[in-house]
């Protein structure tokens, strides 16, 4: 069967790295590709110390993946390569565990220092005791890099099979790594003197501004507080063990937490029906940009929501956040939040969320976005919210990455001020779409 693993990112710790290797041992020979190589058996340290067959296997291996082309190695697992001993296709029996450090000294002399690679063990257990598996990672290469080759000769009993000091291995799309071919160091010379591309994105603003929203505590609280004369009927209801003072030493208990809870309130108000900022990401470049985040930088003063997208006005989903009150007949329902019905926000965008962090000045990550050449994507949306004494526009600071490309991208960007709304108008608000 095929390798059942999400190449769309590279395993970075043990449980990770578990389940490649649990993948390789359901996989097929034919599985083995341009990022991926296992051997079933390798051993680092044999008996006959002239036997330098499995370091050399090693060697090879990361030179091979150093050797590919840096838009080719980006299509999977972010660029990196990986070499897993000790499971494949037809069994997993591991490999004998040593130091790291000692390994890292066996295999050093042969591939450089020039190369990034790191060498780890995990342990699986399929029910008949632990074995050890090593994977070793190969970074991605990048533009620029060097024509990698062998540092060292490895010998061999068999003369044939040794591999001489200089020697260039690359890695090939079917799996296998082999010697360099004449258009393979061709492609390599091309590698090294090429300019690593830059990113070159544009960042624009759909729609949305920043909201100012005025409101005392005592003007978010007259919905309900302007009701505590109206506490129901004199005659106490059938099953009702409260009387009328201590009803009311409860709507006022009620009213100081609905106090506790009332920037909360506003904001999941907020969230639900201000119209959001909406930011356009377009790729500039002829060359496909994975893993593209943009992280947004505002002033002080200015807070970030994450939009929900609401269907009801803004009062529903303002009692909705505040605390309960058990009413006291039938004429105080009003101030019981209808927490069932929650049909009128829905999330707007699924897979990785936005983070938000309004501790000091705004810091906005959004998801990332895969871009290909001349493409554009629409950013997740917010919502963008201020004192009611919030003067002008702001002006946000913008810094792109992508995983595929080295550096990053600064810009500015405008956002509007729009006409501040009071909190009331806020609770009578329609969301817009």
């Amino acid at each position: 069967m095929a390798l059942n693993f999400d190449t769309r990112t590279a395993p970075r710790n043990h449980a990770e790295y578990r389940k490649l290797a649990l993948a390789v041992r359901g996989a097929t020979k034919a599985d083995e590709t341009l990022w991926l190589e296992w051997k079933s058996e390798l051993d680092l340290d044999p008996a006959d110390k002239s036997d330098k067959s499995g370091r050399a296997h090693i060697a090879r291996a990361i030179i091979g993946f150093a050797n590919r082309m840096p838009d080719t190695a980006s299509r999977y697992v972010e660029g990196y390569g990986f070499l897993l001993a000790g499971v494949s296709h037809e069994n997993m029996n591991g490999v004998k565990q040593h130091d790291i450090t000692e390994l890292v000294r066996w295999i050093q002399p042969y591939v450089g220092e020039e190369i990034r690679w790191q060498p780890t063990y995990v342990e699986i257990d399929q029910g008949e005791g632990p074995v050890a598996i090593l994977v070793i990672t190969i970074d991605p290469p990048r533009w620029g890099d060097p024509i990698y080759c062998m540092r060292k000769e490895a010998p061999s009993s068999s003369r044939d099979k040794s591999i001489p000091e200089a020697a260039i291995f690359v890695r090939r799309p079917d799996g296998t790594t082999s010697r360099a071919r004449a258009a393979d160091v061709d492609a390599l010379s091309d590698r090294l003197v090429r300019r690593a591309p830059t990113l070159d994105l544009g960042l624009t603003l759909r729609r949305g501004s920043v909201l100012p929203i005025t409101y005392l505590e005592e003007e978010a609280l007259k919905p309900l507080a302007e009701r505590q004369g109206q506490l129901g009927p004199v005659l106490r209801p059938p099953g009702e063990t409260r009387s009328t003072a201590e009803y009311r030493a409860e709507v006022h208990r009620y009213l100081d937490g609905c106090r506790a809870k009332l920037s909360e309130a506003i904001d999941d108000t907020a969230a639900a029906v201000v119209d959001p900022v909406e930011l356009r990401l377009i790729n500039n470049t002829d060359t496909p940009l994975l893993s593209v985040q943009v992280v947004l930088q505002m002033p002080g003063g200015v807070r970030a929501l994450e939009y929900e997208e609401g269907d009801e006005p803004g009062a529903e989903y303002f009692f909705r956040a505040l605390p309960k009150l058990h009413p006291y007949g039938a004429g105080l329902r009003f101030l019981t939040p209808d927490l069932g019905n929650l049909r009128g926000i829905r999330s707007v965008h699924a897979g990785p969320s936005i983070r938000i962090d309004n501790t000091g000045p705004l810091v906005i990550h959004l998801p990332p976005v895969d871009l290909r050449p001349g493409q554009h994507v629409d950013l997740e949306p917010f919502v963008l919210i201020a004192p009611g004494t919030y003067v002008g526009g702001i002006t946000a600071e913008w810094t792109a990455t992508s995983t595929n490309m080295n550096g990053s991208l600064n810009g500015q960007l405008v956002i509007n001020r729009d006409e501040p709304q009071s909190f009331l108008g806020l609770l009578t608000k329609q969301p817009t779409s």
